[in-house]
């Protein structure tokens, strides 16, 4: 059966531009909230939020309302609004240039959120019109649309063996080798596949063909000799049947640990069921054909002032996260939680999970973090656009 003809149908979808006051709500309500455990040392308000004393906001980028998710590529940063583009030369991190700008068709919700590209050709799905634009941004001034595939669309579309080819979440097979002329597969590569839902997918290294699925139970692919025929190697899967929202390998796929994110919305309060953060067990995965949960973390409510809302208006989920450039067997992760902000987590050498810092804006929704550099992120909001921080943290 195909992927797609399977493919679970979420009804806990965040709708994410009415963040403003749902933080004003929790400012209301915060002096009645009790703190459900102790709070990392907090460094006071700044312009940008509130923030952990080894978390600094360094500036606000504006210009990018409604931000939903980006790619860094060497010196560039490719991130989308809902209607938008926008590319920006980063090689001077804490002052990034915006060099070329392309409108897209407005998404209203559910925005293309794991934008792709190599550098040289962009994937972006356009969910309204049903349609995957193929965008050349090799020209970081003009980038242009030089195909629209009917039928291409998915929640997200990624980049395999370097833009060669694309897979979308649902389980679509995309054919780019002629990027101007883009074909769709019959096959699926979820075809006699294990996996019953499906995010996201992503190259555990770019352009390797080894391809990690954001699915129940989560795969591990081989499409380098045959991309319309995906390889099963390994899965790894919950007890609970949890939805999984986003997974990376870091390393390239080399590290021992793996790390994924959960997604539940539409509670505005946190419990033990919302969607958490994990590690898993990586080290053995070509003797088991399997990857093992090791650790989990969910958010909770506070005060505010201690670094967590009182309340949340898209959920306590864990969103996209991303594990430090200096990350190796274990390290420092950035995590999205929406109204949580991003936080800071340490992974041990076994996996175990402990948050160590954070940094939460003020009327703000974030989506995504990347590590620019060693120490400098940029924290993608649904709410403000972008804020630069910088983690002094160690590492």
């Amino acid at each position: 059966m195909r992927l797609q003809a399977r493919t679970f149908q979420r009804k806990d979808l965040p709708v994410r531009r009415w963040m403003a006051l749902t933080a004003a709500l929790a400012l209301l309500v915060a002096m009645g909230a009790a703190q459900a455990r102790p709070s990392k040392k907090a460094d006071g308000p700044s312009p940008g939020g509130i923030s952990s004393d080894n978390v600094e906001w360094l500036s606000h980028i504006p210009l990018i309302p409604s931000a939903t998710g980006g790619r860094v590529v060497g010196d560039y940063f490719y991130v989308n609004d809902q209607n938008k583009i926008t590319i920006m030369d980063i090689s001077d991190p804490l002052n990034p240039a915006i060099t070329g700008v392309l409108p897209m068709p407005q998404e209203a919700i559910f925005s293309r959120e794991d934008l792709d590209t190599n550098g040289k050709i962009m994937v972006v799905p356009d969910t309204v019109r049903g349609v995957l634009h193929v965008v050349d941004v090799e020209d970081k001034t003009n980038p242009t649309i030089i195909a629209e595939l009917p039928g291409g669309a998915a929640h997200t579309v990624s980049c395999i063996l370097d833009c060669k080819w694309a897979y979308g979440s649902e389980g679509s097979i995309i054919d780019l080798r002629d990027p101007t002329n883009p074909e769709m597969m019959e096959e699926q590569w979820g075809d006699g596949m294990p996996t019953t839902s499906g995010h996201d997918v992503n190259e555990v290294k770019i352009g390797s063909g080894i391809v990690l699925t954001s699915t129940q139970p989560m795969m591990l692919l081989d499409a380098r000799k045959d991309p319309r025929h995906p390889k099963l190697l390994a899965t790894g899967s919950n007890e609970d049947f949890r939805f999984i929202h986003s997974s990376t390998w870091p390393q390239g796929g080399k590290d021992k640990i793996l790390l994924a994110g959960g997604e539940t919305n539409f509670k505005p309060r946190c419990n033990e069921t919302n969607g958490a953060f994990m590690t898993w067990d990586a080290s053995d995965w070509k003797k088991t054909h399997t990857f093992t949960m090791i650790d989990e973390y969910r958010m909770i409510n506070g005060t505010y002032t201690d670094g967590n809302p009182a309340v949340n208006g898209v959920g306590c989920s864990s969103h996209w996260l991303e594990a430090s450039p200096k990350f190796k067997n274990g390290g420092i992760v950035a995590a999205a939680f929406f109204e949580h902000g991003t936080r800071f987590i340490d992974i041990s050498s076994k996996g175990k999970i402990e948050e160590i810092g954070y940094f939460m804006p003020h009327a703000g929704s974030t989506g995504a973090v990347y590590w620019i550099t060693k120490d400098i992120l940029y924290a993608v909001d649904y709410s403000r656009g972008i804020d630069i921080l910088r983690f002094t943290g160690k590492q």
